[in-house]
């Protein structure tokens, strides 16, 4: 019932719980109209055993017929309070016949019952009132018939005003455990859903999860493949452009063959970063520490990414003062980073401009590379895209700029590997700054469970 207000959903409940407590009711009532209909026939003086015998028989029997029509369904919910007071008329009415034509003022007690009774049947305090109103008023109107209103009366009346406050108490103690218990339901609903709606992530993260796996494992199966046709294809274009068997005769197939070798290069190491990446969310990396030269690596890098600045117009820089610091790190991945940082700084960067790669230390023993371009740019929008897998700068069918968007987040998950930080600061038409902080030692254990 969550689409009803709070106040109307508790109402609905405790309709149905009193809708549902006539059946046990009734039928109890029934029986002990029974009861009374044989004490009747064996207490009563012979002249006034019919009458109550036959009132007690026909409330019986209307009693029985209110419990079977709860029991089987045809007293509908809303003809339940109804048939509650029915159930009170049905005994009112028998007390008062009989005190009418016993005349007897102790017959009163029967009344007194009556309405502790109602505390304990009605879950409605009006409800409640009214039925102490239609008892008071037929007790009142009994008494004043027959015996009148003497010192025995005024103690009755007495009773009759305890076993209200009896009764009002009876009905407050039971709707608050009611209420009590509505609220715990409607707490374990909205548990249970949520539970549900957690489960539901849970399995859809799995699932999403095991798809991952999946590309991720046919990434890798696929780089594996694609390596061994490419190095063929590097070799052979190679042997072609030294001519090692001979002259190739015309010059175009010299280019044709220097063409060739330079676009395998470049899908040999595209494959290469896939493969890497692939591994690093499989298996994780195992990385070697060693104490490194760093400004050896630096040079190196530099002198490998040197050519392709050259033919772009693009100027690099070295900006490092002695001493370099001296730090513990696996040599290889390092270059990897370093070498990443600066093709992607050279392609970005036009012709006349300047790609510089800083060196210093920080202030905990470790080092802090910074790669600085003049080039394109992003916007901050494309700076929290960069590190996506495969995403592209420039991702049209024309666009000017080659690769598969793989470098930057190779360089993020070998950083992870290496236990070091990477930042990127970048400005349309200015350029980009990428600092990158590493810690004077890393643990050489190996990354299982890089995210």
């Amino acid at each position: 019932m969550a689409e009803y207000p709070e106040a109307d959903r508790i109402r609905l409940e405790l309709n149905a719980t009193f809708h549902d407590s006539l059946f046990p009711v009734s039928m109890c009532v029934a029986v002990l109209f029974l009861i009374f209909a044989v004490a009747h026939a064996v207490v009563l003086p012979p002249a006034l055993r019919l009458e109550m015998i036959a009132i007690a028989l026909v409330s019986a029997a209307v009693s029985a017929a209110i419990g079977l029509g709860v029991k089987f369904e045809f007293l509908e919910n809303r003809f339940s309070h109804a048939a509650g007071f029915t159930l009170v008329g049905l005994c009112v009415l028998n007390s008062a016949v009989q005190m009418y034509l016993t005349d007897d003022v102790y017959q009163s007690t029967n009344f007194g019952l009556l309405v502790v009774a109602m505390g304990l049947f009605f879950l409605s305090r009006i409800h409640l009132v009214v039925s102490f109103l239609f008892i008071l008023s037929i007790w009142f109107a009994v008494v004043r018939s027959t015996v009148g209103f003497a010192d025995e009366s005024v103690h009755f009346s007495f009773m009759m005003f305890m076993a209200m406050v009896m009764a009002a108490l009876a009905q407050e103690i039971r709707l608050r455990a009611y209420h009590r218990l509505i609220a715990m339901r409607a707490d374990a609903d909205v548990r249970e859903k949520k539970l549900a709606t957690a489960l539901a992530k849970a399995q859809l993260y799995a699932s999403v999860e095991r798809e991952n796996k999946a590309k991720t494992e046919f990434l890798a199966n696929m780089s594996h493949e694609l390596r061994t046709p490419l190095n063929a294809i590097l070799g052979f274009s190679e042997a072609m452009q030294q001519e090692i068997f001979g002259p190739l005769g015309s010059p175009r197939y010299r280019g044709y063959s220097h063409d060739i070798h330079n676009a395998g290069t470049h899908l040999l190491s595209l494959v290469n970063d896939i493969l890497d990446l692939s591994r690093i969310e499989l298996d994780g990396l195992a990385i070697t520490s060693q104490k490194i030269d760093f400004a050896r690596v630096c040079n190196n890098c530099l002198s490998i990414v040197r050519g392709r600045a050259e033919r772009g117009g693009v100027q690099l820089i070295f900006d490092a003062t002695p001493p370099f610091p001296a730090i513990e790190t696996d040599e290889r991945r390092l270059k990897q980073v370093l070498i990443n940082l600066l093709n992607n700084a050279v392609k970005f960067t036009p012709a006349g401009g300047s790609v510089t790669l800083q060196l210093c230390g920080d202030s905990n023993g470790g080092a802090i590379v910074r790669v600085r371009d003049t080039g394109i740019g992003m916007s901050k929008e494309e700076v929290e895209q960069a590190l996506t897998p495969f995403w592209q700068a420039d991702a049209g069918l024309d666009r000017a700029f080659e690769g598969a968007g793989l470098g930057l987040a190779l360089v993020t998950e070998l950083l992870h590997v290496m236990q070091g930080r990477f930042a990127l600061e970048s400005e349309p038409g200015v350029g980009t700054v990428v600092t990158v902080t590493l810690p004077r030692m890393v643990n050489t254990q190996p990354e299982s469970a890089v995210a």
